[in-house]
């Protein structure tokens, strides 16, 4: 029998039955009814290191950009463009993000996928900004032990959370977590509000319930009140002071199911951002807060295509204007 790529349909039954059911390959082979190679192929292949593991719409674009591949000619790519995107990937803005942007402000179209491939072939000495690059390790199946986290009093499942939050069409609802630095040595409290992207992040001497909330309302001192509606943590014991922060800043809180971590997306996709410039090995005790901040601030600065390639700052803070949710 010949062999035939996976139709968006199986890439879609793939995602469900690897990434959510955690099932095996060749369980997937078998439900599937394709070779287990098959399915091992596509995944090596088509997961995209700097993403939660393997989403479909992304192998589908990863497959069709090495068919491109060989196609591609620079030779419409003016100097001028060339020198426009170098300057705004030494500020680290992703491809897509610039080329979007550039777009914006009518600076000529270049596509995200020419600007990779013009890396990697080092044309006009472009490989250096590899660099500028998100650079992440392999994606490493995590299985899940056999485990439970340490109960939460008055716990609020993320399913009575308020249907609007999903929608993104309102500034203030926040999904919230910690990254952790090298050896427990550190960590970062980080909100991300679900409709701008904006983020709000500071450094904490421990991992303890009163110093995250300590943290936690001192970056939510110049929000304003509106812009506290919900804030969705996951389950670690450090957010067991959810009511005191509730009350604090009038907020409703609520929790991700355990190892659901696609629920709080926008977070994790957020704290890979942090690692973008605080790798795994960072001692978090020894950064400056200041420091932090200006990374913080290079994040909220960078334009998303989410946002139809506005900037988190340029969307948290148009009071006029509504927000516009591209899925």
């Amino acid at each position: 029998m010949s062999f035939t790529h996976l139709s968006t349909t199986e890439r879609s039954e793939l995602y469900k039955l690897r990434v959510i059911e955690q099932l095996s390959i060749s369980e997937i082979g078998r439900r599937m009814n394709r070779d287990k190679s098959t399915i091992s192929r596509e995944l090596a292949r088509n997961t995209d290191e700097r993403q939660l593991g393997y989403l479909p719409d992304t192998a589908v674009v990863m497959m069709e950009t090495r068919r491109k591949q060989a196609k591609v000619r620079f030779k419409s790519v003016s100097d001028e463009t060339i020198r426009e995107v170098k300057k705004r990937l030494e500020q680290h803005h992703s491809p897509e993000q610039l080329s979007g942007r550039m777009d914006r402000e009518g600076l000529g179209k270049i596509s995200y996928e020419t600007i990779y491939l013009m890396i990697y072939a080092n044309h006009q000495e472009m490989g250096i900004y590899q660099q500028y690059l998100r650079q992440k390790q392999k994606q490493r199946w995590r299985k899940i032990r056999n485990q439970k986290r340490g109960g939460i009093a008055n716990r609020i499942g993320i399913e009575n959370r308020p249907k609007v939050a999903d929608l993104k069409t309102e500034i203030g609802h926040w999904e919230s977590d910690t990254v952790i630095g090298c050896n427990h040595t550190g960590i970062v409290v980080t909100h991300v509000d679900k409709a701008s992207k904006y983020l709000l992040a500071g450094l904490a001497k421990n991992k303890t319930m009163e110093e995250v909330n300590r943290v936690t309302l001192k970056l939510f001192e110049p929000v304003k009140p509106d812009f506290c509606k919900t804030m969705t943590f996951d389950n670690g014991r450090e957010f067991c002071g959810q009511e005191k922060l509730s009350e604090r800043l009038q907020i409703q809180t609520f929790f991700a199911n355990p190892y659901h971590s696609w629920e709080r997306g926008l977070n994790e996709h957020t704290n890979g951002l942090i690692r973008e410039f605080y790798p795994k090995s960072t001692n978090f005790k020894i950064v400056k807060e200041l420091d932090f901040q200006k990374v913080v601030n290079l994040i909220n600065h960078r334009p998303r295509k989410s946002l139809d390639y506005r900037t988190p700052h340029e969307v948290f803070f148009a009071s006029s204007e509504p927000v516009a949710f591209h899925p």
